[in-house]
């Protein structure tokens, strides 16, 4: 008899609990479950302005097949051409590269060369075989010179090649890169793709590392070997980066060519306290400063042309 009387005292128990359930009201809706649902019953969600596009401001002449410009906090579009168009993005791949390698290594981390990693075609800081040299360095040679040899060097060095760019292909998809593929860590091979919103994307995140922002800012270094021996001096590929085509404000960017993807680049620039990202992808004159031009024009636009909430 007192089984029976507990076991029924336990069922009225859950019959009245499951109609409090039921019945109780709150001003919010369900979401996601009832921690979430409190979590946003006891908080307030603090939601950014975007900026605000000054009246008959009228779009920049933008000469490159396409173009994208953010606001980096808010990432609101400022302007955009052909945004959404999947190309070939050359060396703008190795922001993708650097992002990873943050990820797999310290900056500390001594690595060797191969020397089917300096066997590479296009742009190189000739780095030798067997030289022993800091993540950090060959970071600095990646952003900087847009060294292939440091590209594939830090793509093999802890884990292969082909495991390298899925950590990318798998980055690009967390980031929400929708328009992204990689092949190769260097962007020599142009079946990757991307697009001018994504690569603003990826750059903004890519920024939020205080040492990938210091590298890209950088002009000129001179980077060395473990031993010392190896000297490899650098300069910034961004003519922007290094006050070649005056910027005020700029931050760093980091610049690509092959022939299908002609000269790309993205930057970021800083002004009264607002940082905005421009995308520029394959200008029409195929000269090596026509990106920087193009970019100079597109950020100068976006700082005059809309109003930033601080």
């Amino acid at each position: 008899m007192k089984r029976l009387i507990a076991l029924v005292s336990v069922i009225i128990i859950l019959v009245l609990a499951g109609y409090f359930l039921l019945t109780r009201k709150t001003s919010n809706p369900m979401v996601l479950g009832s921690s979430i649902n409190n979590f946003y019953l006891e908080k307030t969600v603090k939601v950014e302005k975007h900026p605000s596009k000054i009246a008959d401001i009228k779009d920049p002449n933008i000469l490159a097949d396409a173009a994208f410009l953010i606001d980096k906090k808010t990432k609101y579009p400022l302007f955009e051409k052909n945004s959404l168009k999947q190309v070939p993005i050359a060396s703008i791949t190795k922001v993708m590269t650097a992002t990873v390698a943050l990820d797999l290594y310290k900056l500390s981390d001594v690595v060797e060369v191969k020397k089917e990693d300096i066997e590479v075609e296009g742009s190189k800081v000739f780095l030798k075989a067997g030289e022993k040299i800091t993540v950090e360095n060959l970071l600095y040679c990646l952003l900087m010179n847009s060294g292939n040899d440091a590209a594939l060097t830090l793509s093999d060095a802890k884990i292969t090649r082909a495991e390298f760019i899925v950590l990318m292909n798998k980055k690009a998809e967390f980031l929400g890169l929708e328009s992204t593929a990689f092949f190769d860590p260097a962007g020599l091979n142009d079946q990757g793709h991307s697009s001018a919103r994504d690569v603003a994307l990826l750059f903004a995140n890519a920024l939020s590392n205080k040492d990938f922002e210091k590298i890209v800012s950088t002009a000129e270094k001179d980077v060395t070997s473990v031993d010392g021996v190896e000297v490899h001096k650098l300069k910034n590929s961004d003519r922007l980066t290094t006050g070649e085509i005056p910027l005020d404000g700029v931050i760093g960017g980091k610049t690509g060519f092959t022939y299908d993807a002609g000269h790309t680049l993205v930057t970021a620039a800083s002004k009264n306290n607002s940082t905005i990202i421009g995308v520029v992808l394959k200008t029409f004159s195929d000269t090596p400063s026509a990106s920087a031009a193009e970019m100079k024009k597109l950020l100068d636009w976006g700082f005059t042309s809309y109003t930033f909430t601080p």
